[in-house]
C-alpha cells in the first residue's frame, strides 16, 4: 500500500508539472518597442503616386507635374534632392531606399537613415515652438495613442518635394503620421496623411510597411562631392537648389583636376 501511494504522488506530480496552467507565461510584447533597424518592406516603388494623375492638384501643381511628365517623354530625368546630396525631407522619411536605425527614449525618437545619412528627431509630449525655424525636414512632434505612434511635422521650407518624380510641396504642409505595429512587433505600418493648401485641394494619404532587421546594421553612405560635370546631363534641373556646387569639368573625355565652384543663391520659400 506505501508503495502504491508512492506511484500514484509520483504520477500526480509529474503531471502537475506538465499541465499547460502551470507552463512559464510568455514576455508581453512591448508595443512602443520601436529600437533597433528597420528596412522598407517593399523597395520597387519610388512613389506611391502616379505623376500628374492620383493627387488633388491645384493649377501651379498640375503644371508641375505636366512639365516633369514632359521631360520624362523626351527621355530626361528630373533631378532630385536625393541625387545631389541635398537634404530630402518629405521625400527620405515617406520613400525611405536604405535603412532606418530607431532610438527611443521618453524625451524623443531619433531615427538615423542610412542612405543620405540623415537624422530626424521626434520631440516626444511637446508643442512645436512658437518662433519655428524653417527646415528641409521640418519640426516632428510625437504622442502615443495606445501602440500608434502618432507624428506631427510642420515648419517645412517648401524647397523639396513629395517623392522621387516630383511632386511639389509648399512651406505650408502639414504632415501626420501614424506608426502601428504588427502583433508580433516585427511589422511596422505607417499611414501619411499630406495637407498642403497651397499646391493641393484637400488632404490625402499613403502607406507604407517597414519589417524589423534584426542583427543588421547602419552602414556606411557615400554621397558623391565633386562629380564630373557630365554625370549630370541627362538631368533637368526644375529646381536650382538641386544642382551640384562643384564640378568637375570634362575636357577630350577626361576630368579636370581643378574643381569649379558655382555659388547657387538660395530662393525664399514659398
Amino acid at each position: 500500500m506505501v508503495k502504491l501511494n508512492g506511484i500514484l504522488a509520483a504520477l500526480a506530480l509529474t503531471a502537475l508539472t506538465a499541465s499547460p496552467t502551470c507552463a512559464r507565461p510568455v514576455a508581453a510584447i512591448d508595443e512602443h518597442s520601436f529600437e533597433g533597424t528597420w528596412v522598407r518592406a517593399s523597395t520597387h516603388d519610388v512613389s506611391d503616386f502616379i505623376l500628374g494623375i492620383d493627387l488633388p492638384y491645384k493649377t501651379e501643381a498640375q503644371n508641375i507635374a505636366a512639365e516633369h511628365l514632359r521631360l520624362f517623354k523626351q527621355g530626361r530625368s528630373v533631378a532630385s534632392a536625393h541625387l545631389t546630396c541635398r537634404p530630402t525631407g518629405v521625400q527620405g522619411v515617406s520613400a525611405t531606399k536604405g535603412g532606418v536605425l530607431m532610438l527611443v527614449t521618453p524625451q524623443e525618437i531619433v531615427m538615423v537613415f542610412q542612405e543620405d545619412r540623415e537624422v530626424r528627431h521626434i520631440f516626444m509630449d511637446q508643442t512645436h515652438p512658437k518662433n519655428l525655424q524653417a527646415s528641409y525636414s521640418g519640426h516632428s512632434i510625437g504622442h502615443w495613442e495606445g501602440k500608434t505612434l502618432v507624428v506631427d511635422t510642420t515648419g517645412y521650407n517648401g524647397r523639396g518635394q513629395l517623392d522621387e518624380v516630383g511632386n511639389p510641396h509648399s512651406d505650408q504642409l502639414h504632415v501626420i503620421e501614424r506608426w502601428t505595429p504588427s502583433q508580433d512587433g516585427n511589422v511596422l505600418s505607417v499611414e501619411f496623411t499630406f495637407t498642403d493648401p497651397v499646391y493641393y485641394t484637400q488632404p490625402f494619404s499613403k502607406t507604407r510597411e517597414y519589417r524589423r532587421a534584426s542583427g543588421q546594421r547602419i552602414g556606411d553612405y557615400d554621397c558623391a562631392e565633386n562629380p564630373r560635370s557630365d554625370d549630370f546631363e541627362i538631368l533637368t534641373f526644375t529646381n536650382d537648389l538641386f544642382k551640384p556646387t562643384c564640378v568637375r569639368p570634362i575636357d577630350n573625355g577626361l576630368a579636370a583636376e581643378k574643381v569649379v565652384c558655382t555659388r547657387i543663391r538660395s530662393r525664399p520659400a514659398q
